[in-house]
């Protein structure tokens, strides 16, 4: 009766999640085909449904800021569109339409180059998704897995030095991807930049709303995370400004 039981829970759980995702899909093209229909504001609270219960994809946030974008709330857009690129950074389209929502806002910042090895260690793990760093490794791996076939059972010298090297070359490119799929996935997972929401924003020198003025911000300005309390945030900006911010006044990506 205990067996029964459980294959009936798995069961119901089984169905239930597999209603809930055709109902997703059913919305998801409904919401699609609204956009292509021009009625952005409609597209926009569909997407938005799907993303408080919790589905996320690339995807469905570019779509989203689309619909943003074209109803002209130009600081959600830019944070969904991010949003997207965070999840998968070889979003060409997000990463495109990004910097054509930047344009729209009121703040240009000079930024200061970075570390030339930062920029290309971030550049290299940013290639692909976690997931997809995971695939290859797991393919590097399965090639080492192989090699070592070869070097165990061949008894000709050249197929046995073949297979070493095809061991000892995907364990440690395999190793490579570990990191570089941890690395992705930390950034993906871990919130280290927001989006001012309100429409102009005063950066204080403390996280008191006595403290002095050190600037003025506007919505869909990009701001990296320093430091947080309960109640306010410390940001920084591309030029090296720091201040602190409201945090009902961001959100983060």
């Amino acid at each position: 009766m205990k067996n029964v039981t459980l294959y009936l829970i798995g069961f119901l759980l089984f169905s239930a999640t597999s209603i809930a995702q055709t109902e997703a899909l059913d919305q998801m093209k409904e919401a699609n085909s609204a956009y292509e229909a021009g009625d952005y504001e409609f597209a926009a609270k569909s997407y938005e449904a799907l993303i408080e219960r919790e589905y996320t994809s690339a995807d469905l946030h570019y779509n989203y800021a689309n619909s943003l974008f074209k109803t002209n709330r130009i600081a959600e857009a830019i944070l969904h569109y991010e949003k997207a690129i965070k999840i998968n950074p070889s979003a060409e389209d997000a990463a495109y339409n990004l910097k054509i929502a930047n344009d729209r806002t009121v703040d240009k910042i000079e930024k200061i180059p970075e570390l030339f090895i930062y920029r290309w260690w971030k550049s290299i793990y940013n290639l692909f998704s976690a997931d997809n760093w995971a695939k290859i490794m797991i393919g590097f791996l399965a090639l080492a897995l192989i090699g070592f076939g070869v070097y165990k059972l061949s008894q000709n010298i050249s197929f046995r030095k073949f297979g070493f090297t095809l061991f000892s070359s995907g364990i440690l490119i395999g190793i490579i991807c570990w990191i570089l799929a941890a690395s992705q996935k930390n950034y993906a997972n871990k919130a280290t930049h927001a989006i001012i929401m309100s429409s102009t924003v005063d950066i204080l020198s403390a996280p008191s709303s006595g403290s002095s003025q050190l600037f003025v911000l506007h919505e869909g300005t990009k701001v990296k995370i320093e430091d947080m309390t309960e109640e306010w945030m410390k940001v920084s900006l591309p030029n090296g400004n720091q201040g602190w911010i409201v945090k009902n006044d961001l959100a983060e990506i």
